[in-house]
């Protein structure tokens, strides 16, 4: 009996210490490193509550201080978008958050992520995405030295305004902050003038009259104080803004697979989340610039809140199908609008094709 002990201990004790080398020699696949990494803008809630922690508390816990990220936001560089993905592809940052209109080369791909009036909630922006990520990952790889980790997305985009708006015809002859040439023909096809403008200047421009109107997702809207400047939220959706976090491939070959696994499992993690918060906030942005309900970002602001009719959703889907994805299929190219037609056009009932 007491052999039998004895060899069941022993044996125990074998287990344990060849368990434990192995997970030391796991432990030790992970690369020890510092990222240079570049956020969105840090007066907003992605930013607080998502990108900098990820980087500074959730990957080094879960590395056991192996992983870290030195990160700043893109407003601290003071960068614009198309520069960022340069530095990127230059190897002067490891990983960034972007959006599809900081692409220049191959922009068009890009943009099928999301086009403005395509999306009508969030579980569709969120599977327009998944569908379409496979083609945008080929112009990041070969254009731009890039792999994408995970989608990230904002509030809903809607339009502010100086003045009065009650319904799209309202929208006619103004001039609309717009981002993205989708925003654009789809204000266009409103009968409004697009001005393409960083959205760290909009409250300038709203201020001193170069725009009238502009558009955003609700909750940045409130950070950035657009309340404080404009009349009315007409809340006609017009997308979501989808972006993505994306490394260098140089960086990201060079990582050991086991770092490369933990890293992918705990984006993920952030991806969920970031999709889960910002769906609650495009309520709270709403209520937080209009007064309409409980504000718990602070004090709210006293927009008029004006709701679209039937008439100015349909005015919204024509513009889309007349104007937007036949501008959008042109700049693809045949070949792209007929992939992107297949993989979401059919699902959905619309059709990217160029006249």
């Amino acid at each position: 009996m007491r052999r039998r002990l004895a060899a069941a201990v022993l044996a125990a004790a074998v287990h344990a210490a060849a368990w434990g080398c192995a997970a030391t020699a796991s432990a030790q696949t992970i690369d020890t490193k510092t990222f240079n990494v570049v956020g969105t803008w840090n007066y907003l809630t992605n930013w607080q509550k998502l990108e900098k922690p990820f980087w500074t508390e959730d990957l080094d816990k879960a590395s056991g201080g192996k992983l870290k990220g030195n990160i700043k936001a893109v407003n601290e560089f003071n960068l614009k978008g198309t520069e960022l993905l340069r530095l990127l592809k230059q190897g002067v940052f490891d990983f960034a958050f972007a959006l599809p209109i900081y692409v220049e080369d191959g922009a068009a791909v890009i943009e099928g992520l999301d086009i403005a009036g395509v999306a009508r909630d969030f579980k569709m922006a969120k599977d327009v995405a998944d569908l379409w990520l496979p083609e945008i990952q080929k112009v990041m790889r070969e254009r731009h030295n890039a792999i994408i980790l995970s989608t990230h997305v904002w509030p809903e985009q809607n339009f502010y305004c100086r003045g009065e708006i009650k319904t799209v015809e309202d929208l006619k002859g103004k001039s609309i902050r717009v981002q993205g040439q989708s925003q654009s023909d789809l204000a266009t096809a409103l009968g409004a003038s697009s001005v393409t403008i960083g959205f760290g200047e909009v409250m300038s421009a709203l201020q001193k009259d170069i725009i009238e109107c502009a558009i955003t997702g609700t909750m940045p809207a409130y950070k950035a104080k657009w309340h404080e400047v404009t009349n009315t939220l007409f809340r006609l959706p017009v997308g979501f803004t989808v972006g993505f976090l994306v490394a260098n491939l140089t960086t990201w070959n060079k990582l050991s697979a086991d770092t490369r696994a933990l890293i992918e499992k705990e984006v993920k993690s952030l991806e969920e989340r970031s999709w889960k918060s910002t769906q609650a906030e495009t309520e709270e942005g709403v209520y937080c610039t209009t007064g309409t309900g409980g504000c718990p970002a602070g004090p709210a602001g006293k927009l008029k809140l004006s709701k679209p009719s039937a008439a100015d959703l349909k005015a919204r889907d024509k513009a889309l199908n007349e104007t937007v994805l036949k501008s959008w299929a042109k700049r693809c190219g045949i070949e792209c609008a007929a992939r992107w037609t297949e993989l979401i056009g059919t699902k959905y009932g619309l059709t990217a094709k160029a006249d």
